[in-house]
């Protein structure tokens, strides 16, 4: 696997993986050190993707701690369409609240034409939803960049500080943690520090992230 070592490298590998992947051995990538991975699930209110059940299984029968993430949109579908998709699919596969990871995809293709006001209200009500129908009032995961989340999200409107904080900047020393999360003392859980990263088992890059233990 190339990768570059944190400076402080108390961390677990993590992968996220979705169809763009291919198939993948997942035997060979536990093999590799490897011992976390997020498989893409839905997308908005219909979408899922095609590889998510062949991927969540095998990681989970590799021994990967495993979790999933919903690609959020702002206006294609509402916050209870998203709500009902990620449902059914979480159905399909065993979920397992409290052990397996829920994230949500806060980026901006797909949501061009959302203003920031407009991001942070279907978030929140999509956020407030899957705590009080599917996971038992804990928060799920939010995935984002330091820019979009600082530029694209009113983020200020809401709490969503108590979400654990999925960060992706590329090619840092240390990532920059939002004031979302920082202004609470809060640091960031998850760590998608490359885009680019090589894995036996699979074929082509992957994304490569820090879990703290």
């Amino acid at each position: 696997m190339n990768c570059k070592e944190p400076i402080k490298h108390d961390y677990a590998r993590g992968i996220d993986v979705s169809r763009w992947q291919g198939d993948i051995d997942w035997a060979r990538v536990a093999a590799a050190g490897i011992n976390h991975a997020i498989a893409k699930m839905t997308e908005g209110g219909t979408y899922t993707d095609p590889k998510f059940v062949d991927n969540f299984q095998g990681m989970r029968a590799a021994g990967l701690k495993g979790g999933v993430y919903h690609y959020f949109r702002a206006l294609s579908s509402t916050p209870g369409q998203q709500l009902a998709n990620i449902q059914a699919r979480l159905a399909e596969v065993g979920f397992r609240v409290g052990e397996d990871i829920l994230a949500i995809d806060v980026e901006t293709q797909g949501n061009e034409g959302a203003s920031a006001d407009q991001m942070a209200d279907a978030l929140y009500e999509l956020v407030t939803l899957i705590r009080e129908s599917l996971l038992d009032g804990a928060y799920p995961f939010l995935y984002t960049s330091p820019s979009i989340w600082s530029n694209s999200v009113a983020w200020r409107k809401y709490d969503f500080s108590e979400c654990p904080l999925w960060i992706a900047h590329w090619d840092a020393a240390q990532p920059k943690v939002p004031e979302t999360w920082s202004s609470h003392g809060k640091r960031w859980q998850w760590w998608q520090h490359s885009s680019k990263g090589q894995v036996d088992g699979i074929q082509g890059a992957v994304d490569l992230n820090w879990v703290r233990r």
